[in-house]
């Protein structure tokens, strides 16, 4: 099995908290489980995957229409 999130690929990271959905949208810098560092909108953030927020993460193939 690969690494879950790869390096130089865009994914949207859904969260939930207090009952307010909410999401980020960045490429993926690297992978060190549970950590997942991204950058979006100039900034770098590291997201924490085993957390109670973290609900899922959804990137789009290449070749497929955005919609």
């Amino acid at each position: 099995m690969g690494a879950l999130f790869e390096e130089g690929r865009t994914y949207t990271f859904f969260f939930t908290r207090g009952g307010e959905d909410f999401s980020i949208t960045g490429e993926v810098l690297s992978y060190e489980p549970p950590l997942v560092k991204i950058e979006t909108e100039g900034l770098v953030r590291v997201i924490n995957c085993s957390s109670s927020f973290f609900v899922e993460a959804v990137s789009r193939r290449e070749d497929e229409e955005s919609g």
